[in-house]
């Protein structure tokens, strides 16, 4: 009963991957998130804060990930890749959202300065299984801290459809996914207690 669509999964997957047989390899593409242009929610500004930033360690190759539904085998496109890791590509856009509303640090500067731990969990293009479809998912995992006292924690789930079924519909969901995440972070911390109560 499963044959016809276990068919379907692995030409999509030839499909996608690209094949080269008896043609010489050329180089690949090599996409980024472009020009943070989305507007930006309007929100009230906020103390200097410590940004900590990781990644599952598949985010730290420079493939350009997908996988049909919810497979647990992720996949790499052939011939197309993030000009540097996503882990690099997804700090950097939130590192340029989160300072529009104040002082954005590596490090903290005093032991009660906030900081935010973000994990990066995952970021890649899903497909239905008929490959008539797919989108882009970025999951954020945020820890606020002040000291060793946790001030709050959310769980961030977008997703944004692919205007093409490739990797250039990929990257394009993926930006808008991250660019939504972004904004929901720093919504989320427009809501937190941030300032010292002592200070």
């Amino acid at each position: 009963m499963k044959i016809r669509s276990v068919l379907a999964v692995l030409g999509l997957g030839l499909a996608l991957a690209g094949c080269g047989v008896g043609r010489v390899a050329a180089p690949p593409s090599v996409f980024d998130l472009g020009p943070d242009s989305r507007p930006v929610p309007a929100l009230p500004a906020r103390p200097a804060l410590a940004l900590s930033f990781s990644a599952v360690p598949m985010l730290s190759e420079t493939g350009v990930i997908w996988r049909v539904g919810d497979s647990a085998a992720p996949h790499s496109y052939a011939t197309y890749q993030w000009a540097t890791p996503p882990a690099e590509l997804v700090r950097q856009r939130l590192a340029d959202r989160l300072s529009r509303q104040g002082p954005l640090l590596a490090e903290r500067a005093s032991a009660q300065m906030p900081q935010l731990q973000v994990t990066l969990s995952r970021f890649e293009q899903v497909f239905q299984p008929d490959g008539a479809a797919s989108e882009g998912r970025v999951h954020l995992q945020a820890v606020l801290l002040r000291g060793h006292s946790v001030l709050g924690q959310t769980r961030i789930v977008t997703r944004a459809p692919a205007p093409t079924q490739d990797a250039a519909g990929g990257v394009a969901a993926l930006r808008a996914a991250t660019d939504e995440a972004a904004d929901q972070l720093a919504q989320w911390l427009s809501s937190m207690p941030l300032r010292d109560a002592g200070g």
